[in-house]
Parts: structure tokens; sequence; C-alpha cells
């Protein structure tokens, strides 16, 4: 099985901070995004499982970061998308649709012998802002022992927020019978919650309907969607079955959740005060409340961290009152009293008392 991840897109709900970095790239609980989910593959995967990125903006840091760490991991395949324009000199994409048709080749001139063929020779597909809690494992079980050519993860959410998701209906065995993108009215509140696996065949199809939908895009045309392929999907017959997930996924799309999901992770992670030294990590008159997460180099002095703090690498916090906050690299704070915020790498600020702030890279207040 091949993984597909789409990661071209520039993260516009996460301005300023995707403006030096693509959104995979937020830091929280010690790892980029992406290294959590990257991480839990290799939980479940064969190593040198073929792992397809499709990149876009800022490309060449995701290909020169992955291929440094994951290199002797996976066997590792970098596709860009072509940005559709430019707006004010940063770029946008014809969509998730056509970052997911890029790698159609890789699934050519494959022979099928079995219907275990047909499985193991398919695809999974994530996104790059959420990190699944559940283990790949439970997912793969239902996908190869369930008479079904795909799976499709969902979650509950509230009936009042249905309409914000794509959201599927199914049958009494949680097979698939229609996805609706955002419907205007309720359906069920099953929303579709990132996370795909298809076989061999059904890629295929998916893979048709996209070059079809591409093929008949004019300049006006919006961006091209996924939903409406997955939709073809079950319209012609493939058998896709919602699998509920246990435990959730953490979605990094939009400030307010990365701190929820900073928050999860820190909750989940062994907190080790301990390897302070061993991390060069100083900590003098200071009150570290669990639960934190301190990056290697840096300072803390008479002030109190926590809880739910993430402080990046070479960071000197002093004389400071912080709660709830992803802090990332190389930023300096001193007499300032947060929660609730966001501050990016390379950032100094003094004198300050204010929660909720944002604060992109590289800002000096």
């Amino acid at each position: 099985m091949r993984i597909i991840g789409p990661i071209a897109g520039i993260g516009s709900r996460l301005r300023p901070f995707t403006l030096s970095k693509p959104k995979a790239f937020m830091r929280v609980a010690g790892k980029t995004v992406l290294d959590h989910i990257l991480t839990k593959f290799l939980n479940t995967f064969d190593q040198n499982t073929e792992l397809i990125l499709i990149v876009g903006y800022k490309k060449r840091q995701v290909i020169d970061y992955v291929e440094k760490h994951y290199s002797d991991k996976f066997n590792l395949t970098f596709l860009e998308q072509t940005p559709r324009g430019y707006r004010d000199n940063i770029p946008y994409y014809w969509g998730l649709g056509e970052a997911v048709y890029l790698p159609y080749e890789k699934f050519d001139d494959v022979e099928i012998n079995s219907p275990e063929d047909n499985k193991r020779e398919g695809c999974l597909i994530f996104l790059g802002d959420m990190i699944l809690l559940d283990e790949y494992s439970y997912l793969l079980y239902r996908y190869y022992e369930s008479e079904v050519d795909g799976i499709i993860t969902v979650m509950k959410v509230p009936k009042e927020e249905a309409s914000a998701y794509g959201i599927v209906d199914v049958d009494k065995n949680n097979i698939i019978t229609r996805m609706v993108e955002k419907p205007k009215e309720y359906i069920s509140n099953l929303a579709i919650a990132g996370i795909y696996a298809f076989s061999h065949t059904t890629t295929q199809t998916l893979f048709q309907h996209l070059k079809d939908r591409l093929d008949q895009r004019t300049e006006d045309t919006k961006e091209i969607y996924l939903t409406e392929s997955l939709q073809h999907l079950i319209d012609t017959g493939h058998k896709i079955a919602a699998v509920e997930l246990k435990k959730g996924i953490l979605d990094f799309g939009k400030p307010s959740a990365l701190l929820n999901g900073n928050r999860f992770l820190l909750e989940n992670q062994p907190v080790n005060n301990n390897d302070y030294k061993s991390r060069n990590i100083t900590i003098e008159r200071s009150l570290i409340k669990n639960y934190v997460h301190i990056g290697k180099d840096s300072k803390i002095v008479n002030s109190v961290v926590g809880p739910y703090v993430s402080i990046g690498k070479n960071s000197k916090i002093v004389n400071s009152i912080i709660e709830n906050c992803v802090i990332e690299r190389n930023t300096r704070l001193k007499n300032i009293i947060t929660d609730n915020s966001i501050i990016g790498s390379n950032v100094q600020i003094e004198n300050m008392s204010k929660s909720n702030v944002i604060i992109g890279d590289k800002c000096t207040m």
C-alpha cells in the first residue's frame, strides 16, 4: 500500500505563521505536525513503504526536512502541485482533488491476481493538518478484513455543527450511501475525518473521475474538491465503509484547534523533568506546571510556565507567566503575562500583558 499525503497548501487560516513555513511544520508538543503524523505510520507500516508527498508551498523546506529525517524509514517520492496563480506573491492551487490525482502514474502497470493483491496495491490518503489518535492498525484491520473496496474515517459532531463538515450517510452496515460537503440541510452527524484507504481498483476509478473533472476545468472553475469524486465511487458501486474513530483526530487547521491539539498531545506524552540537564535546559527560580514541553537549549528564569505550554528549542523566558500557549523556536520573552496565545519563531517581546494573542515569526515588540 502506498501512502499519499497532500501538503501543498498555504494554510491561510494559520496566518501569519505560514508566511514562513508550511502548515504541517507548525510545532506542538516538541514536534512538527508532520512528525506526529509520520511517527504514527512507523508504528504500523513496513519500513520502506512508499510515501508520496504532494508538495507546493515552501516545497524546498518540506523536501529537505523529510529527506533528512525520514529517508531511512520510507521510500520517498515528492510530486509538485503547480500553482494555479498568485495573489500578493502567495500561490493558490486547484485544490485537494488535483493533489490526490497527481500520483496516478504510480498505480499504473500493477499486476493484480487476487482480491488480496487488489487491497494491498491500493493507497492510504492523509491530510497534512490532521493527526490521527487511533492506531492505523485499527483502520487497516477494518480495511483488510471486511468485504469492502475502501474505508473513510468519520467522527461524530454536534448536530448544530454538521453543516460545517463533509457529512456521510450510512446504511445499517455502515456502508456509505451519500456524501455531502457542508450540507445546508441536516443529513447525519458523521463527519469525514480525513483518512481514506482504497483498493487498487477503487483508486483507479477515483483517479479517472478526478481526471475528468480536471480536464473540464476553466479559469472560472472553483477548486477541485475530493468529495464529489468520492461520491462517484459510491454511485458506481464501490462499497466504501465509514469507520468511526474511537479516539478521534486532531485538526490543526486553525489557531484554536492548534492550541487544543497541543493540550491533548502534552497530556498524553510522558513528562520527565529529569532530562532537563541532558537537553541543556536551565530552570532558575521558576515554577513549571505540567503539562509542558521545553525544547533543548532553552532557559526559564523567574517565571511560571504551564500548564499546557509548548516551548521550542533555544528559547528564553524571563519574568513571565505563561499558560496554554504554543511558543516556537529561538524566541525571547521578558515581562510577559499571557494565555491562550501562539507565538512564532525568532520573536522578541518585552512588557506585554494580554491573552489570546497571535504573533508571527520574526516579530519584535
